[in-house]
């Protein structure tokens, strides 16, 4: 709208400034007036989607790009934390690249730590060695495995985590483990 305002201030000024065919500038005026009505018909309308700027996150949620996280100040095993997850209308927290990664263990630093670190939502349970995302069962392509990990210590580590012992690197632990914190995604925003 700025630059619209801009464009018609200038063209007052060449219309005022030099001495020509007014037809021409009834019509780039008109023209004007046509775009500058347009525009404001746009910004009016109500059923325009919303920039990832305008989301807003519930309460207590933390807003990245265009989803909402949940960092929790208490602990749960896996599936109880996923179940919790869902009831909120999210999902444990689906990784999907380094920025991500970076944004999550930043704020993950600043939260209430727990014995263990937090789950996020990868697991192998279904299929050993086959790691999935809980919230749409898609294979898990980006990680940020703790060298020698997932390592399935003892065939009974199927879920994944940010392991405090190891930096918050990610790690593979027994999903019944209480000591953990979680984190919950969602992309249904309010």
């Amino acid at each position: 709208m700025f630059i619209s305002v801009v464009l018609v201030l200038c063209c007052i000024s060449l219309i005022e400034s030099r001495l020509c065919d007014r037809s021409k500038e009834k019509t780039m005026i008109y023209e004007l007036r046509s775009l500058l009505n347009s525009l404001e018909s746009k910004i009016n309308d109500n059923s325009c989607e919303c920039s990832a700027s305008e989301i807003k996150c519930p309460n207590g949620w933390k807003k990245y790009k265009e989803h909402c996280y949940f960092f929790s100040p208490d602990s749960k095993t896996w599936r109880n934390a996923a179940n919790l997850c869902k009831s909120m209308r999210g999902y444990l927290v689906k990784i999907t690249d380094s920025a991500e990664n970076a944004w999550v263990l930043d704020i993950l630093m600043k939260s209430t730590k727990h014995r263990h670190g937090s789950w996020i939502g990868a697991s192998d349970l279904k299929k050993e060695g086959d790691w999935r995302w809980v919230n749409d069962s898609t294979k898990v392509r980006y990680s940020q495995w703790h060298p020698g990990q997932p390592s399935n210590y003892g065939n009974r580590e199927d879920c994944g985590h940010f392991a405090s012992g190891y930096g918050y690197e990610w790690n593979d632990a027994p999903c019944n483990i209480d000591g953990m914190g979680y984190i919950c995604e969602s992309s249904h925003v309010s």
